[in-house]
């Protein structure tokens, strides 16, 4: 017993100090020797002493550098770098870097070999430039000494900065702690005769704390850089704008060729009053034209409807409050189902007649009415595809493609700094719905209006929308970036095509001939019967022609002003004898009020359509001196681990 105690104390002891050990690794002493060169390049030296234990420091240890950096405006850009040496306790050490977006990875150590616990020390030598900001009273090094990400606590820190032949340091500054901290637990001592500063930390950091530095020196002391080298420079800077830019000019000069080619109406005819809808076109059909196509197709099915009950092939009857719809005469004077109407109302009656019993439209014939839209819709758009518009998608294809190459490009060439990613993905994807919406909204409202106030509309609203998503991803990370361009070009791009894919269509010659006998029967449709009578030609009001034209304005929108034209006309004393007996053949129920034709008809028939949308079923869910700053601000920074 005894001894099964003794063994399990063991055990426990061992975990214990096993655990110790694992807590045991850290940074023992971090020095950074920064030597810079008038050119602005700096040559840096890292000697880190790590104390190993085998837990997270199996191999060895790898060092995150930052390829980016920020100006004194706040602007990220790329900066150069060159791995020069690699050494392990004083000896050429086996190493490999991964570069990303962000920085390059050294991982120092070879996969196959395990360190045995103990001390090590590890020098790392590189060169970087572009590390310098530029100010109006100085020039500055504001470099981030140890980098913010260490896994580890680093008992010491200190950093030599020493400046060209013949510069003296006019101020230098420091900070401590963890990113965004501006701690003051350092000392700065100045070495040979001003040239040199040395940073001192005065406690341990804890893991993810860094040293950050900042050095001035007098007005040009380092050589900016001109002519050639400025401009690559500014284009690199730039990059986002220039790809974004040339993407979305390329993507829109594409569009614009292409609608030039494709999606340019024909010239559009005279339009003035027309007492009758274009031969041999139902009222189906009519709307189909006049839309450039079905958007759901029920008010298409309630006019079809409607007409075939003008023609007495039909009943409606909303007695029970809810509209059923039932077949009469079927089959009379040997007439088949469907035979002598136009397609898409001879589909509907064929579909009735397969089904044998009215139907009503509820929730409960909600599958029922679904398949009988698609029907119906199918016989329209498969019989009168691109005779009368042409939708000419196939143009959208590589517009798709240049702002997917475009979108790619930025990913690919954007530098993006280590607090920028969590930023710039929720831009996106913020920026993504938002100019969906705000495109969609845009060409929603002015549907029908004119090309230019759709564009206006369109750039307001997708304007405040990126502006809107901008603000929200920089309260969601608490950052503002200088990533927001990319966002912008994907929003324009996204709008373009939205845009591009709203006006791309157009009539062929014959539709713009249909579509302005249409109009001009719309036109008809719509004046009041006072100004009915000065027209030249007009026929007769009477009850059959308010009918027969009545499913035409239902298919236009136009069934209220029609349907007052038509009170209007019973009101007075040619249709007084008809007002006293009009009540209509095709129509059962309690809603209909002779004294009140225009709201009794009109309701009737706009209601249909509701009805129709409402019965189908719902869809199925888814699942000081210096320009200031803070700790892991400024150039260098990044951080490391074990591996």
């Amino acid at each position: 017993m005894k001894s099964l105690i003794a063994s399990g104390l063991a055990w426990v002891g061992l975990l214990v100090a096993m655990a110790s050990a694992g807590a045991d690794e850290r940074i023992l002493n971090y020095v950074s020797d920064i030597e810079v060169a008038a050119s602005g390049a700096l040559t840096v030296t890292e000697t880190i002493t790590v104390q190993a234990e085998g837990d997270q420091i199996k191999r060895g240890i790898f060092r995150d550098i930052p390829l980016t950096a920020k100006s004194a405006g706040g602007r990220s850009y790329r900066v150069g770098f060159k791995l020069l040496s690699v050494l392990q306790d004083g000896r050429a050490a086996a190493h490999f870097t991964k570069e990303n977006g962000a920085g390059v990875r050294i991982y120092i150590g070879e996969e196959s070999i395990l360190l045995r616990p103990g001390t090590y020390t590890y020098t790392i030598q590189y060169e970087t430039d572009r590390q310098i900001r530029f100010f109006s009273s100085h020039d500055e090094l504001y470099w981030n000494v140890t980098g913010n990400e260490w896994a580890f606590p680093i008992d010491k820190a200190s950093a030599r900065v020493v400046l060209p032949e013949g510069i003296r340091v006019t101020d230098w500054t420091g900070y401590t702690g963890f990113f965004g901290a501006t701690g003051q637990d350092f000392s700065a001592q100045p070495e040979d005769n001003g040239r040199a500063v040395v940073f001192s930390t005065t406690r341990p950091l804890s893991p993810e704390e860094g040293l950050t530095v900042v050095v001035t020196m007098p007005v040009g002391s380092i050589t900016q850089p001109t002519g050639t080298r400025k401009l690559l420079q500014l284009a690199s800077d730039f990059r986002i704008e220039l790809i974004g830019g040339a993407g979305v000019l390329l993507v829109w000069l594409y569009y614009l060729w292409a609608w030039l080619r494709a999606g340019r109406d024909p010239a559009k005819g005279v339009i003035f009053p027309r007492f009758k809808p274009p031969a041999g076109m139902s009222p189906a059909l009519a709307r189909y034209v006049f839309k450039r196509g079905f958007s759901g197709g029920w008010v298409a099915l309630s006019a079809a409807c409607l007409n075939l009950a003008v023609k007495r092939r039909l009943k409606l009857d909303d007695s029970d409050g809810d509209m059923t719809i039932s077949l009469i005469s079927e089959g009379s004077e040997g007439r088949k189902p469907g035979e002598g109407l136009p397609r898409g109302e001879a589909a509907l009656e064929r579909w009735l007649h397969r089904r044998g019993d009215p139907l009503t439209l509820n929730e409960r014939n909600g599958k029922s009415i679904q398949l009988l839209g698609s029907t119906f819709t199918n016989a329209i758009t498969s019989e009168n595809h691109n005779v009368y518009f042409r939708n000419n998608g196939g143009y959208l294809i590589p517009g798709i493609l240049l702002s997917l190459l475009t979108i790619a490009g930025l990913f690919v060439f954007v530098p993006v700094a280590e607090n920028e990613r969590e930023f710039l993905i929720l831009l996106l994807f913020f920026s993504v719905f938002a100019t969906a919406f705000a495109a969609v909204i845009g060409l929603l409202i002015l549907q029908g209006a004119r090309l230019i106030w759709r564009l206006m509309l369109t750039f307001a609203l997708l304007s405040v929308a990126l502006f809107g998503a901008s603000l929200l991803a920089g309260l969601v990370t608490g950052a503002l970036s200088t990533m927001q361009a990319v966002p912008v070009v994907v929003g324009i791009l996204i709008s373009g095509n939205i845009l591009f894919f709203s006006i791309i269509g157009a009539p062929t010659r014959h539709g713009r001939a249909i579509l302005d006998e249409i109009e001009g029967l719309r036109l008809y449709l719509t004046v009041a019967e006072k100004d009915r009578l000065n027209m030249t030609g007009v026929p007769d009001m009477s009850t059959v022609h308010f009918e027969t034209l009545l499913p035409y304005a239902v298919a236009l929108d136009v069934e209220k002003p029609w349907a007052e034209a038509f009170e209007s006309w019973l009101a007075s004393a040619a249709g007084s004898a008809a007002s006293a007996s009009y009540n209509p053949h095709w129509y059962s129920g309690s809603s209909f009020d002779a004294r009140d034709i225009s709201r009794s008809v009109g309701a009737t028939a706009s209601a249909m359509a509701g009805s129709f949308q409402s019965s189908l079923p719902a869809p199925s869910s888814s699942s000081s001196g210096s320009s200031g700053g803070s700790s892991g601000g400024g150039g260098g920074g990044g951080g490391g681990g074990g591996w």
